[in-house]
């Protein structure tokens, strides 16, 4: 081997072990693009920082008053602005009782969003909560923005919200969900409530969470 192969050789895995921490960071809910410059120039020095710096658990972010509910039923719908998204809380509010029922909305962002709003995140998340809510009308309506993982931060907003249902649309193809993961699948798999799953021009698709 040259000594041009294994100066290549060794930018290789330092970079792919960045790379590598990156991803893994990503699926734990920071996924800002400066991580990418960062997981380049730090290589495998990332994971170091990465074990202090990932947060473990979903946190809410802005949130409306969480009066006391009515003893009917309780949907939670997330909301990213998305068709899939949209043909979600459309289908819940054809399913949902429009008296004696409450209409939870979340919008997810990353941790790094919620600590560095850099690219305004958060601003965008509840400009898409407040349309969601103009769409539900007249309903009992509560708008909450965490900050995590997308399926864990809406699992743990149904538990505490005590939903009887969890909406979300069908979203991502190739690459992006094998990467990153399914939302909708993580759900099924972890979700308290049965889990409702529609796309943007197909039929509602329900699948209940055990």
């Amino acid at each position: 081997m040259t000594g041009a192969q294994f100066a290549i050789l060794v930018v290789g895995l330092w970079v792919g072990a960045g790379l590598a921490t990156m991803l893994w960071m990503a699926r734990q809910g920071h996924r800002d693009p400066l991580w990418l410059l960062s997981a380049v120039v730090l290589g495998p020095v990332l994971a170091v920082i990465a074990s202090e710096r990932v947060e473990r658990t979903p946190r809410v972010l802005v949130a409306d008053d969480r009066e006391a509910a009515s003893a009917g039923r309780r949907a939670l719908v997330g909301v990213d602005g998305s068709p899939e998204s949209q043909a979600a809380l459309e289908a819940v509010l054809d399913l949902l009782p429009r008296e004696a029922s409450r209409l939870v909305l979340a919008a997810v962002v990353d941790y790094d969003a919620a600590d560095l709003d850099w690219r305004g995140k958060q601003g965008f998340a509840q400009e898409r909560l407040a349309a969601a809510r103009r769409m539900a009308g007249e309903r009992d309506v509560v708008c909450e923005v965490l900050a995590g993982p997308p399926a864990r931060a809406l699992v743990q907003c149904a538990e505490q919200n005590d939903v009887h249902l969890i909406a979300v649309g069908r979203r991502g193809r190739g690459l992006s969900v094998r990467i990153l993961g399914s939302v909708a699948e993580d759900l099924v798999r972890t979700a308290p409530a049965p889990v409702l799953i529609v796309g943007a021009s197909s039929p509602a698709v329900g699948t209940t969470a055990l």
